[in-house]
């Protein structure tokens, strides 16, 4: 029979754990043939056994139950050799394992949000807790981290709120409306006392029993009692009998809702050519509310939801998936929405109930625009980009929402560069303008009234049009010196308008780009055997600001700061020693910037350079230097040109000798 290689290697591999296996069985029949009974079980190890830490940072305040009692494998899996943690079932089904009376069933009234979602750790904590119930946070604090805290903090706040949201409302699940407790004028009859002369003043001495959410705000309001923001006049002034009769404790309407509506308000016009359904119908339930609402003309819904209860989604703003930082969640914004839409004013350019124009439009549609749109600037007249004379607006733009910005049909990339095509293949270039990379065309172009050629929003005459977004460039301390093209508004003299093939957009290389308007620099450079390196790569950037700066020669940092950016070894000794005046002041003096014929890029040999300052003659100078006349070239021999640990800058590490004050044995008196 023909084995595989491999098979050896395995049963290499798997000798200690079978030898284990082996040892261990046969210690197990050794032990029933001495004893004749089975060896006594070892006690099995727990989690914690193996992971203490556990215990410290789980078993304190409120505790799930399986915590406290040790069973960790209640919801994991034991992982052995394998160090990973494994749950058993995913939430909720782990959960509910435990706490099946807290799953809601297919047919449950209302689910809280988390729970309909198996969600359980958004508001509890798996292992323990300080606060009851396993919950992450304080019951209310985890409420308003979902639900907006100022539709619950307003004037007057209702009393149960202030003991906290458990009072009526059950967390998990309920048989009623909005997770309430009981049914919701049960719940309100169990602290407020129908029969109480106060509760039958407040209601016109009317026996009301039902119907509080009609009238009220659950949680708290602006007007006193809690009452909704809007009130129908009939109550509002306490005139219930212009709709009801009481009849032994009974309160009745004395027709229906929708009829008791036309009793005073006008009925559909005949000479309308286009008409609200609900209206033509007589349903005035359907949009309105008959007592009180919080919302304009009694509206059951704010319009942006009313409307789209019955009309095509597909007018409603479509939301867009971005990811919130600073809850580490996914929310939903939108991209592009007409302004009316946005704040749920349908009725901006809608009619409510009938029309004369189709779509119950106020207006005519090509009229309609300008009501809140200047005619003269989105028109041809003021130099407009020309739109087609049937669609007019909606050439570019729809009227509801649109996934592109500024309402347009397209994405403006795809509209604009439908007809702009050239413009449109330089986006494969290295460096693209912010407003070209992300297909904001309008960020400089103005399609309506154009303040100058090519659409621009204005003329860049003095860098005006730039100045728009980049406004730092020009504007800033009195004292910044700016390069001159700034100061011109000459921007396009470096960079392009939309692309280029070097970094920030710059027309050429930013080297090439300084050296064709400084020819001086480039001699220098042609013509120093010691250039400055930044220099020869043409990184002109890296000493100077582009735009400007407080320092002369516009450098991005001042002397000595500019040159200790890259040779930081040269003020080692500045702040635990003595520094050379000249290096502390301005390396200039010593140095060239741009290029030299002599090393170290000085502006001079090094012994005339020294003699500027310093005299090498006289009896001080003799005295200091053991009357040896040293030469001016030797200076930097013994001396740090930048700084040193003594306050003669000598280098630390010298000939012993010399270091003694000894120096006879090289050198002869007075010898240079």
């Amino acid at each position: 029979m023909l084995r595989r290689p491999g098979n050896r290697s395995m049963l290499w591999s798997f000798g200690p754990i079978i030898g284990g296996l082996l040892l261990t069985t046969g210690f197990f029949l050794t032990s029933c043939v001495q004893t004749g009974q089975p060896p006594e079980k070892a006690p099995a190890k727990t989690c914690l056994d193996c992971h203490p830490e556990m215990a410290e940072r789980f078993q304190q305040g409120y505790m799930h139950a399986p915590v406290k009692e040790d069973r960790c494998d209640t919801c994991h899996l034991p992982h052995g050799l394998v160090g990973v943690v494994v749950l058993r079932q995913d939430e909720p089904g782990l959960c509910y394992t435990c706490h099946k009376d807290l799953q809601p069933s297919p047919d449950q009234q209302s689910v809280h949000n988390p729970v309909a979602g198996g969600r359980c750790s958004r508001c509890h904590d798996p292992h323990n807790s300080g606060y009851p119930a396993l919950l992450i946070a304080s019951g209310d604090e985890i409420c308003f981290g979902c639900h907006e805290q100022a539709s619950f903090t307003r004037k007057y706040i209702h009393s149960p709120l202030e003991q906290g949201c458990a009072t009526c409302h059950d967390s998990h699940k309920s048989d009623n409306d909005a997770l309430l407790t009981m049914e919701s004028d049960t719940l309100c009859l169990s602290c407020h006392q129908a029969d109480k002369d106060v509760f039958k003043k407040a209601h016109s001495d009317y026996p009301v029993q039902s119907g509080c959410l009609q009238c009220h705000t659950p949680h708290s309001g602006d007007r006193p009692n809690l009452m909704k923001k809007n009130i129908h006049q009939p109550v509002d002034r306490g005139e219930c009998d212009s709709c009801h009769s009481v009849s032994q404790d009974v309160i009745s309407t004395r027709n229906t809702a929708d009829r008791l509506c036309l009793d005073c308000h006008d009925k559909p016009a005949a000479d309308g050519i286009s008409s609200h359904q609900p209206y033509l119908e007589g349903q005035c339930t359907a949009c309105h509310r008959i007592h009180a609402g919080d919302d304009p003309v009694l509206l059951t819904e704010p319009e942006e939801t009313l409307c789209l209860n019955c009309h095509d989604p597909g007018m409603a703003p479509e939301p867009e998936a971005v990811q919130d930082e600073n809850i580490g969640q996914e929310k939903e914004i939108i991209r592009s929405i007409h302004d009316p839409v946005a704040k749920g004013q349908c009725m901006q350019c809608h009619s409510g109930h009938e029309s004369r124009h189709g779509f119950l439009l106020q207006k005519e549609a090509r009229i309609l625009c300008f009501d809140c749109h200047d005619r003269e600037v989105f028109t041809d007249k003021n130099k407009s980009h020309p739109a087609d004379p049937e669609k007019s607006c909606a050439t570019c733009h729809v009227p509801h929402k649109s996934g592109n910005a500024l309402l347009l049909v397209n994405e403006q990339t795809t509209l604009c560069f439908s007809c702009h095509k050239t413009q449109g293949d330089e986006r494969g270039r290295l460096s693209l303008h912010q407003p070209f990379a992300t297909g904001n065309c309008t960020g400089c172009h103005g399609l309506h009234k154009a303040g100058a050629e090519g659409f621009l929003k204005k003329a860049n005459t003095g860098g005006a049009l730039c100045i728009e977004c980049h406004k730092n460039i020009q504007e800033g301390d009195a004292a910044i010196r700016p390069h001159q093209p700034v100061s011109r508004g000459q921007c396009e003299e470096c960079h392009a308008p939309h692309s280029a093939d070097f970094s920030f957009v710059m027309k050429k290389k930013p080297g090439t780009l300084c050296l064709s308007c400084h020819p001086d620099i480039k001699a220098v450079l042609e013509n120093s055997s010691v250039p400055h390196q930044p220099a020869v790569s043409e990184n002109c950037t890296s000493c100077h600001a582009a735009h400007g700066s407080p320092h002369e020669n516009i450098l991005k940092k001042g002397q000595p700061l500019v040159c200790l950016s890259c040779h930081r070894e040269t003020a080692q000794y500045w702040q635990d020693g003595y520094s050379h005046q000249p290096a502390v002041k301005n390396c200039l003096q010593c140095h060239t910037a741009h290029g030299s014929d002599q090393q170290g890029m000085l502006n001079s040999a090094i012994g005339k350079l020294c003699l500027r300052c310093h005299e090498n003659t006289g009896e001080q100078f003799l005295g200091a230097h053991r009357n040896i006349s040293p030469g001016a070239e030797s200076c930097v021999s013994c001396h740090d040109a930048h700084g040193g640990p003594d306050r003669g800058l000598l280098y630390p590490v010298g000939h012993i000798p010399f270091q003694e004050g000894t120096c006879k044995p090289c050198h002869n008196g007075g010898a240079k």
